[in-house]
């Protein structure tokens, strides 16, 4: 609102362009819509606006705007730059405020005067696209949005949002949180107590939307970071460890004491106002009722609190609250949630579905449940049921509610719309922010999300500076690889989360500044996600943990340091296993496939797979990377048509998501069998593809593989210009890759690629250096087959170079290498490559030439009537120039025109 003195009164309202502006209410609209203003901001326009064609100076709007305080003259210009991006001026435009040089500024728009005849008159007016009529002002913290928690993994790091329904508040109004409501009874029979308290008597300071009640899993969420000095350090730290945490004006402590045996027991509670800045008791409520009737005794507690906080308002709806017969499972649900423990919380929470089957608020709190447990199909069908259910909510915690539904079912556009309706009519509500700014980074509206974040950055502070901007701003940059932004983004979260003693966020910023820090090859970055994950099982967040330790492999893999991975994705499965989280667990048992593969441990790599697989299906996630990693498995161990059903599994589930690197490994998997088949042209489509996909994913590792596999394609049909285009784009996003961290096989790939080119330019020399650098690399990297490819390479330049020893050397290199696949195609181009070197007058084995027969693999096929052609040459056979025509007219028609013209050129 303005900060001009409270005891002026202004004439009603200004119209000027779209805009409406009311000076009494402290706000303006634009087109039916509110618009947030800073204070500041807000009390320059009305000065401007009310002496509209007339110049304001700077010492009038410091003396109206900021009242004679001392400030500088720039906190003018700022403050009329900021409104000029308010009302949508830019640079260059006046037409809304202009500059007098040395003078001060104009307001030069047409401005029409309305004279209010009554208050109902200056109430904003509201169009939106969703039916808001019957809205009720109360709204609740837990009961629309019981922690939703959505895992965003940054990079490399993973981090949590709670995304709720806190209660609405505006500007004016007070907050005020309950801290605590402890347990002094003899027994601990009823500690579910603990946690509904605190849920039902937050959603009753919010009910009226006078008072803005923070969100009971916030306050939860801080306390579990607070350290056992702080939480026994007395009220008075206490609350400013709290106040500097919510910025609230009052907090809220207390106890409760149960008598009898219940049901039929009662229930006495003790409260205590206090003041946020001073630390003193404003006032205390006691009251006490039957277990049973615990709604109707927090309706009288809320009742008493808000009167003493001044805030008097007729009762409304009742909140509908699960059944007594549930509700104390439902609390134990909530608090198993806050605790991380899905496994416990999903028990729970049936339980109370089944005592309670039509009630809205347990159908949502299951829904959180199954997705923390990874189950995405059964969350959906929990949130449906909460949706359909909805009908005794308020309109606006019916349209919360279907918000989650239409998250959950991935109807992004329905689901913002949703809720930036809710932060128009709230434009000064940090949560309603932080859910629209989610919903449109996970909607992939990256630009609409980070001006949300921009508008939240507005509010006052703690609001404005709250680490969970800085976060989700970070996860935005990360899907940029903007990784500077994203780790700097990070450092900020984790300040100002340290300074509020919030360690569940910081944790979490750390461990995204972590994964930041490595992909700028920052070598303090395990140092940093370490100490994340340590906080992360100091706090007892398992999922937290689980996902530290996949990260930590998924860098030990790439880096080739395949048993520090293996032992890192083991103790993700551990903890996965434990919580019940079988979607990370799927996660992890592909990296242990990926890692067994990589060891040679073909039977347990496929079991890896298979289980990791069946749970993604499980728990309603697409398996299509898991099954294109199976039907590389079975195209490397011999079994075609497992390797072809399994990619049309992965294409077929990939459609459904419409996954962008899900698609790139299908069409590179579907080239590398169309080479195989000598389809030279198919393969090349289908790499074209699957490059197109990764640009869009902007995975330089897998795009630099997928570069390197296309520069050898275009090398073998003789388009040796494109070929050498394709690797120099290779070679660059390589190098970016290993400046964050060794990739070994990456590296061997875009080797292996250029000495294919250098020996189709005739450039053998440098040819056999690049080959035998690929061998030693593909080797680091556990892929024998490759490792025995690029020695071949290196053997043929060396043939050609006339050094017949030491092409024999990289035969035999070659040979150890092919003993290790299981790639029936390996060991034959060996043995075919070693009859090559040998003395003229040996002829080919005939177990060497009927297997070549049987594989019927162009590739291999050609290469043996090369090695025929050549030998015969090197006799002096009659036949020689005849065997090479034929190749050469054989080779051009299959596509291979590389190996066609130096047949051609060989048999002249």
């Amino acid at each position: 609102m303005s900060s001009a003195p409270a005891d002026i009164k202004h004439p009603g309202k200004y119209q000027f362009g779209d805009f409406e502006l009311s000076p009494n209410q402290g706000a303006l609209w634009r087109d039916g819509v509110r618009v947030p203003v800073m204070p500041k901001p807000m009390a320059a326009l009305i000065v401007l606006v009310e002496r509209a064609g007339q110049t304001v100076s700077k010492d009038e709007l410091l003396d109206q705007v900021w009242n004679g305080a001392a400030v500088e003259d720039n906190n003018v210009t700022q403050t009329i730059s900021t409104l000029r991006k308010v009302l949508g001026e830019k640079r260059g435009e006046n037409r809304f405020i202009v500059t007098d040089p040395g003078t001060g500024y104009r307001f030069v728009a047409a401005v029409t005067r309305i004279e209010a005849t009554s208050l109902a008159e200056e109430e904003p007016p509201v169009s939106s696209s969703t039916d808001l009529k019957g809205v009720s002002p109360r709204r609740f913290s837990k009961p629309l949005f019981a922690f939703a928690v959505l895992a965003l993994l940054a990079l490399a790091a993973g981090l949590a949002f709670w995304l709720r329904k806190p209660a609405a508040h505006s500007i004016s109004r007070k907050s005020v949180a309950v801290l605590s409501i402890r347990d002094l009874s003899k027994n601990s029979s009823e500690a579910w107590l603990q946690t509904a308290l605190p849920e039902m008597l937050t959603s009753e300071l919010a009910s009226g939307g006078k008072l803005h009640a923070i969100p009971a899993d916030d306050v939860v969420q801080w306390r579990s970071g607070l350290s056992s000095v702080a939480e026994s350090g007395g009220n008075a730290a206490l609350l400013r460890s709290a106040h500097r945490n919510f910025g609230a004006d009052d907090f809220v402590l207390g106890s409760y004491v149960v008598t009898g045996t219940c049901p039929d027991c009662r229930v006495r509670v003790d409260l205590g106002i206090f003041d946020a800045h001073t630390g003193e008791s404003v006032a205390a409520v006691i009251d006490e009722g039957s277990a049973q009737d615990l709604l109707d005794l927090t309706t009288r507690l809320g009742t008493k609190l808000r009167a003493d906080l001044g805030v008097v308002i007729p009762r409304g709806e009742p909140v509908p609250w699960p059944a007594p017969s549930a509700m104390r499972e439902y609390a134990e649900g909530l608090k198993a949630l806050q605790r991380i423990d899905p496994m416990a919380a999903r028990d729970h929470l049936e339980a109370a579905v089944t005592a309670d089957p039509g009630n809205a608020l347990i159908h949502s709190a299951l829904a959180d449940a199954w997705t923390s447990l990874g189950y995405a199909a059964r969350a959906g069908d929990e949130s449906r049921r909460a949706y359909e259910l909805s009908s005794t909510l308020s309109r606006l915690d019916q349209l919360g509610i279907e918000a989650r539904y239409r998250a959950n079912a991935q109807q992004w556009d329905r689901a913002i719309e949703i809720y930036q309706d809710v932060f128009r009519l709230f434009p000064d509500s940090l949560e309603d922010g932080l859910n629209l700014a989610q919903a449109q980074f996970r909607g992939m509206k990256n630009a609409a999300a980070t001006s949300t974040l921009r508008l939240l950055r507005q509010l006052p502070k703690p609001s404005g500076n709250d680490p969970r901007i800085d976060l989700l701003e970070g996860r935005i940059a990360g899907t940029q690889s903007d990784y500077l932004t994203t780790r700097d983004s990070a450092r900020r979260a984790v300040n100002e989360a340290k300074s509020r003693g919030a360690m569940y966020l910081y944790a979490r910023a750390r461990l995204l500044e972590g994964g930041a820090m490595q992909n700028l090859a920052d070598p303090d970055f395990y140092q940093v996600q370490t100490e994340a994950r340590k906080v992360c099982e100091q706090l007892g967040d398992r999922q937290c943990v689980s996902q530290a330790w996949r990260i930590r492999g998924n860098e030990r893999f790439f880096a080739g340091h395949f048993q520090e991975a293996r032992e890192a994705y083991l103790q993700g499965v551990s903890v996965a296993r434990d919580l019940g989280d079988r979607s990370e667990l799927a996660n992890l048992l592909n990296g242990l496939g990926v890692v067994a593969e990589s060891n040679l441990e073909w039977n347990q790599a496929e079991q890896n797979f298979i289980e990791s697989i069946a749970l993604r299906k499980e728990t309603g996630y697409s398996p299509s990377d898991q099954e294109i990693g199976l039907a590389q498995l079975y195209l490397r161990t011999g079994r075609t048509s497992d390797a072809n059903r399994t990619a049309d599994e992965a294409y077929s589930d990939a459609q459904k998501t419409n996954e962008h690197e899900a698609f790139s490994q299908v069409f590179l998997f579907r080239s590398d069998l169309a080479r195989r088949n000598g389809r030279l042209d198919s393969a090349q489509d289908l790499s074209e593809k699957a490059l197109a996909e990764l640009r869009l994913s902007k995975n330089l590792a897998l795009l630099s593989g997928a570069l390197a596999e296309a520069s050898s394609i275009f090398t073998a049909r003789g388009d040796l210009q494109n070929a050498q285009a394709r690797l120099a784009e290779a070679a660059s996003d390589i190098d970016s890759v290993a400046r964050i961290s060794p990739y070994p096989q990456g590296q061997g790939m875009v080797d292996l690629a250029r000495a294919e080119l250098l020996l189709a330019q005739g450039q053998f020399e440098r040819a056999a250096t690049e080959a035998n650098r690929s061998a030693a690399h593909m080797s680091d990297a556990r892929q024998p087959e490759d490792s025995a490819r690029a020695y071949l390479v290196a053997a043929d330049a060396l043939d050609m170079l006339g050094k017949k020893s030491d092409a024999a050397q990289a035969c035999a290199n070659a040979e150890r290498q092919a003993a290790q696949s299981p790639d029936p195609l390996s060991l034959p181009s060996v043995r075919l490559a070693s009859w090559r070197l040998r003395d003229s007058d040996a002829n080919e084995p005939a177990d060497l030439r009927s297997s070549i027969a049987r594989l019927q693999n162009t590739e291999l096929s050609l290469a043996e009537d090369f090695t025929r052609a050549l030998r015969a040459k090197r006799s002096a056979a009659p036949n020689a120039r005849r065997l090479f025509d034929a190749l050469a007219d054989q080779a051009a028609t299959h596509g291979y025109l590389t190996l066609s013209r130096r047949a051609r050129a060989l048999g002249q």
